[in-house]
């Protein structure tokens, strides 16, 4: 079974979800102790930068194929293919 785009998608959205979820949690904490309020920063912050990390890991992916998807010569800075010549063979004696 293929995974599709809108999937992919909703995976790459899941670590920021999370991130979103401890940040929520860490500031209805009542009671606890100020390390212990910096451990779950630390840990939105990491989930927060795993998020980013397949954000951008997916956005490369789409232009490595958009620009396999459009030929070599119509694409800005290219140098046109050199202009055949005939073979020596067919030139008149």
């Amino acid at each position: 079974m293929a995974i599709t785009r809108s999937q992919i998608a909703m995976i790459v959205t899941l670590p920021w979800l999370a991130a979103g979820v401890v940040l929520l949690a860490m500031t209805r904490i009542d009671g606890e102790t100020q390390e212990a309020k910096l451990g779950l920063f630390g840990s939105a912050a990491i989930c927060f930068s795993i998020g980013c990390l397949a954000r951008t890991s997916l956005g490369l992916h789409d232009l490595m194929q958009a620009s396999q998807a459009v030929p070599p010569t119509s694409q800005p800075g290219a140098a046109a293919p050199p202009p055949s010549r005939p073979s020596a063979s067919s030139d008149p004696p």
